[in-house]
């Protein structure tokens, strides 16, 4: 029914040529032809009694174009499979306007991955990192801790100053009209924190409960609500509470405002946190110095249309990502030469890498263990309350995309810890906290 052709271009590009039997292009010219038949409303034949000449004289180009449609959507496939190759992007498609007497033709451009087979990993040589905590480390969460953690006592009479908490009942107005959003009851306001429109904390420096204040602000110009953007607005307000701050005086009661025993125990609680994190930064560490060594010793050439289409993928995420956080995105920001050259080379690390793991997993037979992901999936339900883990498990567990990421990665950190067994390391440590600021670097 079909005969394909290979023709290797090189780098893993290769050219399909399809020969479809001319038997095949006659039997789905002849169903659509039934087809447009029964729908063709034609002066002076009934529907679906036009005859099949006239049928062609009015509609012969629509269908030669659909049986070519037709065509291709029942043999794309099949050529595919037909030609051995696998592709690693959609093929790009071209039908000849030159046609043989018999049959029907197209060919394909087909990019395949790269194939390649990783040299000896006994000749790797990296560091192998161990990310310890130590007990500044720890001392340092708890100086933190003390800062952060504030909890206030209300005084009566107390004029307000920067860093108490106030709770107020405000109404705002523009020219005298209440406006949508603007108005709260009992809401809690630390001074000094600019979580309000710029000049409404300063306002209520100095006042104490039971204080009517009339706030005069201006909204900024580029305020989020555009209606208010620019205008000037009084809120009617009242001072219901002043607490001043208070901090732990110690560590016991740093602890027990958090929910602890005593101070020993929020050190210890401190110390697994840590020990968690430094297993993370231990095994990142060594796993960037073992993908280094890995693409150093193993070169890759990669087809630049795999790498066109990354790159376009690769671009999609990060402005996404951009947008996420509230970055504008701007068309300049995409015709940039260092933004390109940053996204091409994120883009060709990203699939070398993705060629030479899958050839050691499939050079050491690394199969991924359901009961990794199990636990896996334990691992990340501790971060909720006992009663919702099966839950949250439950859900992922249908999350289609997440548990493929999640087996991904899994399968990648296997493929690592063989590399990292194979290969010549050296033995190092590292603190926690140098660790961190190299990442804030």
């Amino acid at each position: 029914m079909i005969q394909t052709e290979v023709k290797s271009l090189g780098n893993n590009e290769h050219l399909v040529h399809v020969t479809v039997a001319q038997s095949e292009y006659d039997r789905i010219y002849a169903d659509q032809m039934k087809k447009l038949t029964t729908q063709a409303k034609l002066p002076g034949f009934r529907p679906g009694k036009t005859p099949n000449n006239v049928i062609k004289k009015q509609f012969g180009s629509k269908l030669h174009e659909d049986t070519i449609s037709e065509l291709l959507q029942a043999h794309y496939v099949t050529a595919i499979e037909s030609s051995g190759l696998t592709p690693a992007v959609q093929p790009n498609l071209d039908i000849p306007a030159t046609q043989p007497a018999e049959g029907f033709e197209f060919t394909m451009k087909v990019t395949t991955w790269p194939k390649v087979e990783v040299k000896g990993l006994n000749k790797l040589s990296f560091d192998e990192t161990a990310v310890e905590v130590e007990d500044q480390d720890i001392d340092q969460v708890i100086e933190r801790l003390e800062k952060s953690q504030v909890k206030f006592e209300i005084e009566a009479g107390r004029a307000a100053e920067n860093g108490d908490q106030l709770h107020i009942d405000f109404v705002g107005s523009i020219d005298g009209e209440e406006f949508a959003g603007g108005k709260g009851e009992d809401v809690p306001l630390v001074l000094g924190e600019g979580r309000f429109i710029p000049g409404f904390e300063e306002q209520l420096v100095g006042k104490k409960a039971g204080d009517d204040v009339a706030i005069e602000v201006t909204f900024p110009e580029n305020y989020q609500a555009a209606h208010l953007a620019g205008k000037a607005a009084t809120f009617a307000s009242t001072v219901k509470s002043v607490g001043k701050p208070v901090n732990a005086e110690n560590e016991d009661d740093l602890a027990k405002m958090l929910g602890f025993e005593d101070g020993a125990a929020l050190r210890e609680d401190a110390r697994v946190r840590l020990s968690e994190e430094a297993d993370y930064a231990s095994f990142e560490t060594t796993r960037e110095a073992a993908l280094d060594a890995l693409l150093e010793a193993n070169p890759v050439d990669l087809p630049e249309a795999l790498i066109a289409q990354d790159i376009r993928e690769t671009t999609q995420r990060v402005l996404q990502n951009m947008k996420q956080q509230g970055v504008e995105v701007t068309p300049d920001m995409l015709d940039n030469d260092e933004f390109r050259q940053e996204v091409r080379e994120r883009s060709e690390r990203g699939l070398k890498l993705s060629v030479l793991i899958q050839a050691v997993r499939e050079a050491a037979g690394i199969t991924l263990d359901e009961a990794l992901v199990d636990a896996e999936l334990d691992r990340q339900s501790m971060q909720y309350p006992e009663a919702q883990r099966d839950q949250f498990k439950n859900y992922i567990k249908e999350q289609k995309e997440q548990m493929a990421a999640i087996r991904d990665r899994l399968l990648e950190r296997q493929c690592v810890e063989h590399i990292v067994s194979k290969a010549k390391t050296k033995s190092v440590t590292k603190p926690l906290s140098v660790w961190q600021a190299e990442q804030e670097q």
